[in-house]
């Protein structure tokens, strides 16, 4: 048995995130249909094509740990061309044999739509395997995913933390033990697998904009990473984070808030500007479709919905928390997107990281066609020249001044049911 991971106080950490598109596909095959994901046919999917991606993927993580990244997150998507990782735990248990020092963020396992013994087990089974290097990121799982699995909209979020606690009881208690809660119901529970981290892997949880979210993240004093938000819409998702943690009694630092941005290194801004253009790619498609498929009535409390339309939405008008309508010049111009030289690109991160101070910092490094070469010539400077220089600045800590606005009293969890 070993520790738990040890969360970053004083600087942060650095990890390499890749979607693993599928990037065969285009605007004109999109076009055709109303829906980007539940109705766009799986025909465009080439099995032989797909094997070349996902070696290319491969190769690329090994070189992220051969260069310095701190970690490497991994997620999962399901009927999506952009994220061919269905399964992220197979992922996670690929990167955990081609790398040896970096940290293993799987962000996440959709456990309300899933077994949670099951998960219990497999995470467990993958910490063995990394020899303790796992962090155990769980998500909700995206409105089409739960309608694709059969689950009730209205269910998802009682599902969502009834699982969550039901895995951790796997790793903290004894087995055999009989479980009976609202959603599941196991005569005999008895996981032979446990983790290797005492008392069990650390646990993550994302959003990209919901405050709800952010109140149960702080409540159960879980990190949380933001996923690519607006900088401005991100401060506030923060500092409901240090209030919330503030009324459940500790404070809040930068070892529990995470952010996440598309990034891209070149050896100058102009061929980084030029390969950067692709993460625009079919970024209008993604949640297209009609209104059952990406918000079905109940999916979202009333709660949730009145508070999102209260948030700030950054310098540009029209562009909502997550910058959707913006120019890939807009993005770059509010640092959603960094692309450039060694130097302009630890100079932009340096400029977030001042702001933000987050403990972990998550590059989003490659989209759609983006040759291979390329990115693995960004992920080569990110670790040789950027990293290095990024590690040097030191993180400031969190300060409760009740700034967060409209959530109840002060700017935490009043009013907001987890």
């Amino acid at each position: 048995m070993v520790e738990q991971l040890t969360r970053p106080k004083d600087k942060a950490e650095i990890y390499w995130f890749s979607e693993q598109p599928y990037g065969h596909v285009g605007d004109q095959d999109l076009e055709q249909y109303d829906s980007g994901r539940l109705g766009f046919p799986n025909t465009f999917f080439d099995p032989q094509k797909a094997h070349i991606l996902y070696n290319q993927y491969h190769e690329q993580y090994a070189l992220a740990d051969e260069v310095g990244f701190d970690g490497i997150m991994s997620n999962e998507h399901h009927a999506s061309y952009w994220c061919m990782k269905p399964a992220v735990n197979l992922d996670a248990a690929v990167i955990s044999k081609l790398t040896s020092k970096v940290k293993i963020a799987i962000l996440g396992n959709v456990i309300a739509v899933n077994d949670p013994i099951r998960m219990a087990e497999e995470i467990a089974m993958l910490d063995c395997y990394s020899g303790g290097r796992i962090i155990s990121g769980f998500v909700r799982g995206t409105a089409g995913e739960t309608l694709q699995s059969g689950i009730d909209p209205t269910e998802n979020r009682s599902r969502f933390e009834e699982a969550h606690d039901l895995i951790i009881k796997c790793w903290t208690e004894p087995g055999p033990f009989r479980y009976e809660g609202k959603h599941y119901q196991y005569r005999v529970v008895n996981p032979w697998v446990r983790p290797m981290q005492e008392p069990h892997p650390d646990i993550w949880f994302p959003g990209t904009g919901s405050p709800e979210s952010v109140v149960w993240a702080a409540k159960h004093r879980h990190p949380y990473m933001n996923l690519g938000a607006l900088v401005d819409t991100t401060e506030w998702l923060k500092q409901v984070y240090i209030d919330t943690a503030e009324e459940e009694g500790y404070q809040a630092g930068p070892e529990h808030f995470g952010y996440l941005l598309r990034c891209l290194v070149a050896d100058t801004d102009e061929k980084a500007i030029e390969i950067g253009r692709e993460f625009m790619w079919t970024i209008e498609h993604r949640q297209k479709g009609p209104a059952e498929h990406n918000d079905p009535p109940g999916y979202q409390s009333r709660a949730a919905v009145e508070v999102k339309a209260q948030r700030p939405t950054g310098n540009v008008a029209g562009a909502g928390g997550l910058g959707v309508g913006l120019s890939y010049e807009q993005l770059q111009n509010v640092n959603n997107i960094i692309v450039g030289s060694p130097d302009t690109v630890t100079r932009k991160l340096s400029e977030m990281i001042d702001r933000l101070s987050p403990g972990y910092l998550h590059i989003y490094g490659n989209e759609g066609a983006m040759a291979h070469k390329d990115v693995m010539r960004s992920i080569e400077l990110l670790g040789k020249e950027v990293i290095p220089a990024i590690h040097e600045i030191q993180l400031k800590p969190y300060e409760s001044h009740g700034k967060a606005g409209p959530l109840g009293k002060g700017s935490g969890a009043a009013g907001l049911a987890p």
